[in-house]
């Protein structure tokens, strides 16, 4: 079996979003696998798409 490397299993998955969490105000951070973006501060876990659309209209 051929060996390669794989410069994703090194890298941290979640990174920091532009965005606030709609609860209590502290910063993202996405999972973009899975399109979600967790809260550093509370631990809420919200639908980036979600978090899209509550920019957008605010």
């Amino acid at each position: 079996m051929a060996e390669f490397d794989n410069i994703y299993s090194e890298s941290d998955p979640f990174v920091r979003a532009h965005f606030d969490c709609l609860d209590c105000g502290g910063k993202l951070w996405e999972y973009a696998i899975q399109g979600r973006m967790v809260c550093e501060d509370c631990g809420a876990l919200f639908d980036s798409d979600d978090v899209f659309d509550a920019q957008v209209e605010a």
